[in-house]
């Protein structure tokens, strides 16, 4: 999670530094921008390089990806990451959170249909007219994520 740092001021940025936000606390970095004379107020990060990501946000935002990624994935960047490169806001990461089902669309389906009747399931397909559809159907209400790891599931928090 190296950020690409920038600093504000008289209406420019200018480069400060990147930082890797897994070796370092939002309260070390902090201070150090303290010792250095920098407000919170012209600092921001514009980027993730290792991860190829550009998103201007502040640091504690970027330090709320990080508790993301550490406690609600278990250290595990994939889906913040995949989430990011689709163009998620940070509060549809935040407020939201998947669960892999299967790398198997057969299998999610049946995940995703577990609780529904038959007469339901048959109204379903009817009206989205093919399996793809009614697939692609979850992922655009978003209670899918399709990744080239295999499907996640919304787990509403």
């Amino acid at each position: 999670m190296i950020a690409d740092i920038r600093i504000r001021s008289d209406g420019n940025s200018q480069f400060l530094c990147q930082l890797d936000l897994m070796r370092f606390s939002e309260e070390q970095v902090r201070e150090r921008m303290f010792e250095r004379g920098i407000s919170d107020d012209t600092f921001f990060i514009c980027g993730f390089t290792d991860w190829e990501i550009d998103n201007q946000m502040s640091l504690k935002e970027a330090y709320q990806l990080k508790r993301c990624i550490v406690e609600v994935y278990d250290g595990d960047e994939y889906l913040v990451i995949y989430q990011l490169k689709k163009g998620a806001s940070l509060l549809q990461i935040f407020s939201n959170y998947y669960r892999f089902v299967s790398r198997d669309e057969l299998v999610t389906m049946q995940y995703l249909l577990r609780d529904v009747s038959v007469e339901d399931i048959v109204k379903y397909f009817f009206a989205t007219e093919s399996w793809v559809n009614a697939l692609n159907n979850y992922v655009l209400q978003g209670v899918l994520l399709n990744t080239p790891k295999g499907f996640y599931v919304s787990v509403t928090v």
